[in-house]
């Protein structure tokens, strides 16, 4: 197994632990799902914070991947491609309580800021689509720094707030709520 391979087998078993015990996950049972020596996992990364780091890029990376594959699609008009990118979520993380996320500020603040500076950039390809349709006259001319604003603290507020689980609303259905009041808000 060549040293990426290594490394991708160790996030994907800690994206999969993640999501069933949340930051409760050990290096120990790490170890234990993926069949590999803690100390291997410990060459590839020094702590739970640097793979909870790499995990949190991994996860935007899957997204960027998911909204370039969206923006690709020549059967999507316009409106469609803006509200897919809006919403893009891999399949894999369609059942993810991305709540879990956020609980760790206090004892992974490094790994909570890159999070919020993940949600904060990578908009190049959402304001193409966005000026795509003003051009074209099926939104209306808005502000991109109040848009991606409203967005982003809209999502904040999802993973930082108890108010989801406590009303049985998964991440997943809070999202394309959010996204259909976006686009429907932007859309003439």
């Amino acid at each position: 197994m060549t040293y990426e391979e290594t490394k991708m087998k160790i996030v994907e078993g800690g994206v999969k632990l993640f999501k069933n015990k949340g930051l409760k996950f050990t290096m120990d049972e790490l170890a234990n799902e993926i069949k590999m020596s803690k100390k291997t996992i410990y060459v590839m990364f020094r702590d739970k914070e640097a793979l909870l780091y790499y995990m949190a890029d991994y996860f935007f990376d899957d997204v960027q991947k998911e909204e370039e594959k969206i923006l690709a699609d020549e059967s999507l008009d316009t409106v469609k491609k803006f509200r897919g990118i809006l919403g893009a979520l891999p399949d894999i993380y369609s059942n993810y309580d991305f709540t879990k996320v956020f609980r760790f500020k206090d004892k992974y603040k490094r790994v909570y800021d890159h999070v919020s500076e993940r949600l904060e950039s990578g908009w190049d390809i959402t304001f193409q689509v966005l000026d795509q349709g003003i051009d074209e006259g099926v939104f209306r001319d808005i502000d991109h720094t109040v848009f991606k604003m409203a967005f982003t603290s809209a999502v904040e507020r999802f993973l930082t707030s108890p108010e989801l689980s406590e009303n049985h609303i998964a991440y997943a259905d809070a999202l394309n709520e959010l996204v259909d009041i976006m686009v429907f808000g932007v859309k003439k």
